[in-house]
């Protein structure tokens, strides 16, 4: 095939709830039926993070508990041992271990906690009981009242059933240490007032008096001491249940402010470059809201090839209702500009629509300009909104007091003006919200638009990209600590030199790479590219098209080149099978030429000589991109 070249000299490049859930069925204070079981209270209890946080908390409490309890019965035990209570000593030697064992039981056992899950408080419930039965045996005249213990720490559970397990087990085991405490231990005399020391007989008239005057009345007492307590423990639950519901309702909130945040982040272009083939100009934007949703916002879009629509908005108030009547307002302005307004006719349009039954008098502040990219012209128009800052190529960032109208959904039959700025190449423009110039500081002093044009010129050199990231660091720095009041929300529009870009069609032959390689050179050399950058990129480009000659199967090829900036890309685009060179395993070059695997070592040299190389496969063909900056 003949090697004959196709050069093109391209034109500088313009750029470019189904049915909602009834959660309050019954009457119940905490909206669960008042008729609900203890099997629905024990699934919530389960199922709900409160509950099972409040069985841990409570498990832990009563551990401390009776392990007070294990340090009285030592006590006693030493108590006994000065002979200050008249227990034989047998008798103590065998009851107070037992006792303080009991007591101390749940504590060595609550790394098993996690497993034993709610069986664990009625471990602690029965070592508890047993412990106090024992110590009530031994000395039942000093702990009498030790017996409301079981009841008391039950009710730190709020469950009926655990209270009342623990309250009859409390008095069987009371009644019983009663009647043993009559024959072993220290005794009660209240207890065995007619007791014959010298007999040490139990009469039947001793053993029906305890029964009936002391341990039936204690018992009642335990009783009614047990209800009080589930009293407590119910109100309690109920208040629980409340909590556990309000969380519930919080975290739903939540979840879906956080998909509400999302879809409105994904409503902002947030994408950049934005438009990657589009080289005469460079746009960034971002948006800080305040709480979840935020009712700032930005936009910017292309009418045409030749046309760039931006906007930046302040909706009144903030949160949901804010967001909302951004969205409406947003896909308002767009529409207009899209159909062809101008921006003081898109502004005039919508602010008419924004009025119609405006019941809850929400407003929005606007800026909206049309650019044109091939001749830098802006056409914009202000609604209430904060003065645009501009800096020229050879300047410093100033506001740009342009004329203001009255703000969007204000009032009907709004005029506004329209004014022309030409933007040079090299000049950037600058938006934001007030939430910018009025940052304030833990003393309440405002950021303000001084503070602004300051950090703007101190980072004037900067892209769009890098301004806008280093005033925010800047704002950051100055609020501190202090909350943020307001959405900050701003863009930023470079103009920047057209690319110099030339494409050559050539065959995919190994004949034709003088010829690519003349192409580029001359390019290359008349731009001014320095030498260095020249000869890497003229060795890539061989290594690349002698490839793409020898392995491909093309039956065509394009070479482009575009300069621009500082920064020359290459493009090797072919017809041929498709082959990503940049997903090959490197070379293992610390190994000897004899060791190393033939092949691979050339495209390793493109990617250390080029600052980016990519690969895409598109409309059936293979794209190969090169790119250098010097």
């Amino acid at each position: 095939m003949a090697c004959s070249g196709n050069l093109s000299r391209a034109t500088p490049i313009s750029g470019t709830d189904p049915k909602p859930r009834n959660t309050q069925d019954g009457g119940g204070e905490s909206g669960l039926p008042c008729d609900a079981g203890e099997a629905m209270h024990t699934e919530t209890k389960t199922t709900n993070p409160i509950f099972l946080e409040n069985e841990r908390e409570a498990n832990r409490y009563s551990c401390r508990c009776l392990q007070v309890m294990a340090l009285i019965a030592a006590l006693a035990w030493v108590l006994n041992l000065l002979d200050v209570f008249i227990v034989p000593p047998a008798v103590m030697n065998v009851s107070m271990p037992l006792c303080i064992f009991s007591f101390l039981l749940p504590t060595l056992l609550m790394p098993k906690m996690p497993q034993l899950g709610g069986r664990f408080q009625y471990l602690i419930m029965g070592c508890c009981i047993l412990g106090i039965t024992v110590l009530s045996i031994a000395i039942p005249k000093h702990t009498v009242l030790a017996w409301i213990a079981p009841v008391l720490l039950s009710c730190h559970y709020y469950s009926r059933k655990l209270t009342a397990s623990a309250l009859a087990a409390s008095v069987v085991c009371l009644c019983a240490a009663g009647i043993a405490g009559l024959f072993v231990g220290e005794g009660d005399p209240n207890l065995i007032k007619a007791f014959s020391a010298e007999e040490a007989v139990i009469t039947g008239e001793i053993f029906q008096e305890a029964v009936l005057f002391f341990l039936l009345p204690r018992s009642a007492i335990l009783v009614g001491m047990a209800f009080v307590c589930i009293t407590v423990a119910k109100r309690t639950r109920s208040l629980l249940e409340r909590q556990a519901a309000d969380s519930s309702a919080r975290q739903r909130i939540e979840t879906e402010l956080n998909v509400a945040t999302q879809i409105q982040a994904d409503m902002l272009p947030s994408i950049f470059p934005a438009f990657p083939e589009r080289s005469e100009f460079d746009i960034y934007a971002s948006m800080t809201p305040a709480k979840e949703v935020g009712g700032d916002f930005y936009d910017f879009f292309l009418v045409d090839d030749d046309h760039l629509a931006m906007v930046i908005a302040d909706v009144s108030g903030k949160g949901v209702p804010a967001a909302l009547f951004m969205v409406i307002a947003k896909t308002l302005l767009k529409n207009a500009v899209q159909v062809g307004l101008s921006p003081k006719e898109a502004l005039e349009t919508v602010n008419n629509q924004l009025c119609e039954n405006n019941e809850a008098e929400m407003f929005v502040t606007v800026w909206l300009g049309v650019y044109q990219i091939s001749t830098g012209k802006l056409t914009a128009a202000n609604a209430g909104h904060e003065y645009p800052a501009i800096r020229r190529a050879d300047g410093s960032f100033a506001l740009w007091k342009d004329p203001h109208g009255f703000v969007l959904a204000g009032m009907e039959n709004t005029r506004y003006r329209e004014y022309e700025l030409d933007i040079g190449v090299g000049d950037t423009l600058f938006l934001y919200t007030d939430g910018v110039a009025e940052a304030m500081d833990g003393a309440n002093t405002l950021y303000g638009t001084d503070r602004m044009l300051a950090a703007l010129n101190q980072n004037r050199t900067l892209g769009p990209k890098g301004l806008l990231q280093q005033l925010k660091a800047d704002l950051d720095r100055f609020v501190g600590t202090a909350p943020q009041f307001d959405d900050i929300t701003m863009l930023s529009l470079q103009r920047k030199a057209p690319a110099v870009r030339q494409s050559i069609q050539v065959a995919p032959e190994v004949a034709c790479l003088p010829q690519v390689s003349e192409f580029l050179e001359g390019l290359l050399e008349e731009q001014g590219v320095p030498r260095r950058v020249i000869i890497q990129a003229a060795v890539a480009a061989d290594e690349v098209f002698s490839n793409l000659a020898r392995y491909s199967g093309a039956a065509s090829a394009q070479v482009d080149c575009a300069i621009q900036d500082g920064r020359v890309v290459l493009r090797f685009v072919d017809d041929g099978t498709p082959y990503d060179p940049t997903a090959q395993p490197e070379p293992d070059v610390t190994l000897s030429a004899e060791e190393r695997e033939i092949g691979g070592l050339g495209i390793f040299m493109v990617k250390k000589s080029m600052d980016r190389v990519s690969y895409a496969y598109e409309d059936g063909k293979n794209v190969l991109t090169l790119e250098k900056r010097w």
